[in-house]
Parts: structure tokens; C-alpha cells; sequence
């Protein structure tokens, strides 16, 4: 009965998707196929980079029997997986599903992974500490770890994005410096423990994995939402969600529990500066907390899509918009969903720098969907059942026009990571 039960719930979702879509449905139509994965048993946080070989690395994170997680990953070659190979382990890796640890590919073809470490004190439960390691053999081995800032200051250091910079790598991140500096004033009789700004930090990583340079590209913005970065003809952008606070607020005076406009923000990397940040799109959402639900963005030459969630007049949607000027304005937002979105979203955008595939969560599935900058879409289909939660990572656009998707399906109560297909 269970089998039946179900069946009927996920017509019923299809159904609901495709009359969603209506007189706007586009001539493409989207098929799943499930992949081997090489990932053994329970595992979550998947992330997916495509080297210039043309090879694909998998990561993700497996949790061990003696406590913590061990963070691995295996090498596709024209579907052949190599075998497991661990990158760290230990009981203070940090796991949180919308967060998610990566391996990079250095312009010299080494490969530099990041991840967290809890780093939880009384001060702040949420503490974490960045590592980064290098390795030069596909990794089988790794460096010593690295840390790519300097302060000693346990706080937030999280959701890490990251994009090819010179002869490098460039990471991004929400930090907390600003809350810790003032955190040990109170302990000088400083009264301002729960005030303070979490910001979004750049780091450029030469091929050592040593920061070269640094700064922040926005000293204030939302907690604790995902970040995303791509690389246009005209530098990187990365979005992520911001906060609106009054004209001339220092960062030492926002209060993170006072209700604000936290919509999607956008900057670039020009020369070694990045512009001032703009919004993607005035949704005018005000939340007095952290929605852990960041946005994603691709580019190709000056084309830019980015989809994102939101929750403005308390409707819960997802979005996709397209630029076709690096980033500097963005379309009327084309909303995705079938009417209650849970959102953790990825965006992958097609070749023609026109349309892209979009996939999110919604109704306890992960979903997938084609669309047009010009605003028609093909019908959603399902990949699966989906943990809630989940964050998607970036799906790989590969030669024949199709997708290599990794997500996180649900075998019964566990977390699984899974890769489909979807083509045309």
C-alpha cells in the first residue's frame, strides 16, 4: 500500500509542475538517468568540479563510527571512478548540509580542497576555522594544512565558495571578525557580546595554497546563507544574501536579531578590487533571522544567471534571472517552482549563454528544470528524494550539451549522495 501511496504523491507533484509551467513550456524537455556513484553508504555535503583534463571530482563528506566525518573523493575518467581517496578526517570536521567543503583544480592542475573545523567556545557555538591542502597526485596525498587568514579569534569562518584567480585560486567566505573583535572587548567590560556584523571575505590563494592578498567585499550581509561564485569576461562575481541596514551603519553596530531586508547582492572582481555590491533583485524579504538558503550563479563570457529562494510576503518561490552585461543588471525574475519551494537551489548555465538548468527542493524531492532567459521554461522533472535541507552544489555542463547532477538523495532515513544525468 505504502509502494501505492506513494506513487500517487509524486504524480500528483508532477502534475502540479507541469501545470505550473503552462502556455510558457519551451520546446526542450528534460530526462533523468541515475549514475554509478562511487560514494560508499550514508555521505552528504556533495560538491562536483570539472578539471580541465576533463575528468570530474566528487567530494563529500562520510560519517564515521568513532565520531566525525572523514571528507573523501574519487575522480571520474569517462566513467571510470577511481577509488576513494580521503582528504581529512577527524571528530572536529564541521558538517552542515547547506555548507559545503570542495576540491578546486590550481591553474598549474594541482588540486587545493577546503573545509571547516568546529572551533565552538562559549562565546560563539558557531565558531568554525577554514583549512585549505594541496595536493600535486589527484589526491592521493595532501600538504600540510592551511588556514587562509591570520587572526586566532575563534568565530565563524563558512560557506565557502571559491573561483580561478591568476595563477591561484580565490576563496570567498561569511565571517565573523568583526563579532569576535568585539566579543573580547566585552570581556574589557565592553558590553556588546551579541552585536557585531558577519561579513564576506576574499582570499587569493597562489599555487601554494599561501594568501597572497586579501579583503572584505562586504563588511555587513546575512548570517549564515550560502555564497557562489563564477568567472565572467569581465572577472569573478559572487553572490550572496545581503542585509539592508541604515545609511552610514558600522559593522560594530548591527544587531543580528533585528529584523531587516535580506535580499540577493552581487559584485566583481576588477583588477585586484572588487565593485561596490548591488542587488540582483529587490525582493524587499525583511527576516529577523538566517535563512540558510544562499543563492547560486554561472556565467559564460559576459552572461551571467543566478537563481536564488526567497520568502518575500511570506511566499516561499524560487528565482532565476539572466545579465548579459557581466552582472551590472539582471532580467525580471522568473520564478521556478511549483508553489512551495524549499529552495537550496544550483544553476547551471547551457552554452548558448541563454538559458540554463535550474535545480532546487521542493514537496520532499529535488527537482530540475530548463530555462530561457526570455522567460519559457520545459517541465520540471524529479531526480529523487531529497533529505531536507540539502543544498545542491554546482551541476557540470559537459561536452554534449547535457548534465552531470550530484545531489543528496534519501535512502530511507539516511543521506545518500547520488549522480543522474539529464539530458535533452
Amino acid at each position: 500500500m505504502k509502494k501505492y501511496i506513494r506513487k500517487f504523491l509524486i504524480l500528483a507533484a508532477l502534475t502540479a509542475f507541469s501545470s505550473l509551467c503552462g502556455c510558457r513550456q519551451a520546446e526542450k524537455q528534460l530526462h533523468v538517468k541515475t549514475e554509478h556513484s562511487p560514494v560508499p553508504g550514508t555521505s552528504l555535503v556533495p560538491q562536483a568540479t570539472r578539471l580541465s583534463s576533463g575528468k570530474i571530482v566528487v567530494s563529500w563528506q562520510r560519517p564515521l563510527d568513532t565520531g566525525g566525518y572523514a571528507f573523501e573523493m574519487a575522480i571520474d575518467s569517462r566513467g571510470q571512478w577511481s577509488e576513494v581517496r580521503t582528504i581529512t578526517r577527524g571528530v572536529n570536521l564541521s558538517m552542515f548540509t547547506a555548507d559545503l567543503p570542495a576540491v578546486a583544480e590550481l591553474p598549474n592542475g594541482n588540486l587545493l580542497a577546503y573545509w571547516e573545523l568546529k572551533k565552538a567556545s562559549s562565546e560563539d557555538p558557531y565558531a568554525t576555522a577554514i583549512l585549505t591542502a594541496v595536493s600535486s597526485d589527484d589526491g592521493k596525498t595532501w600538504s600540510q594544512p592551511l588556514t587562509p587568514y591570520d587572526e586566532v579569534l575563534a568565530g565563524q569562518h563558512s560557506f565557502i565558495s571559491s573561483f580561478p584567480d591568476g595563477d591561484g585560486i580565490g576563496l570567498l567566505w561569511l565571517d565573523a571578525a568583526q563579532q569576535s573583535e568585539l566579543r573580547m572587548n566585552a570581556h574589557h567590560g565592553i558590553e556588546h557580546m551579541e552585536m557585531g556584523s558577519i561579513g564576506l571575505r576574499y582570499a587569493a590563494l597562489n599555487a601554494r595554497g599561501e594568501v597572497a592578498r586579501g579583503s572584505f567585499v562586504d563588511a555587513i550581509t546575512c548570517e549564515c546563507c550560502p555564497t557562489s561564485a563564477a568567472v565572467t569576461s569581465r572577472g569573478p562575481v559572487v553572490v550572496y544574501r545581503g542585509r539592508q541596514e541604515a545609511t552610514g551603519t558600522q559593522p560594530s553596530e548591527v544587531d543580528p536579531d533585528r529584523p531587516t531586508v535580506r535580499d540577493i547582492h552581487i559584485a566583481r572582481l576588477e583588477g585586484n578590487h572588487w565593485t561596490e555590491p548591488h542587488l540582483v533583485h529587490a525582493d524587499n524579504w525583511v527576516i529577523n533571522a538566517c535563512p540558510d538558503n544562499g543563492p547560486s550563479v554561472d556565467a559564460n563570457a559576459n552572461n551571467v544567471v543566478v537563481a536564488w529562494w526567497t520568502r518575500s510576503g511570506d511566499e516561499p518561490k524560487a528565482q532565476v534571472a539572466f545579465s548579459s552585461d557581466a552582472g551590472d543588471t539582471f532580467s525580471v525574475p522568473v520564478r521556478i517552482d511549483a508553489g512551495n519551494a524549499e529552495g537550496q537551489v544550483t544553476v547551471a548555465m547551457l552554452p548558448d549563454g541563454k538559458s540554463a538548468i535550474v535545480g532546487w527542493l521542493e514537496a520532499g524531492m529535488t527537482w530540475a528544470r530548463f530555462v530561457r532567459a526570455t522567460g519559457k521554461m520545459s517541465s520540471a522533472v524529479s531526480l529523487g528524494r531529497a533529505p531536507k535541507h540539502s543544498r545542491l552544489p554546482r551541476w557540470i555542463v559537459n561536452s554534449d550539451g547535457g548534465l552531470t547532477a550530484v545531489w543528496t538523495k534519501k535512502e530511507g532515513d539516511s543521506p545518500v549522495v547520488a549522480i543522474s544525468r539529464i539530458s535533452f
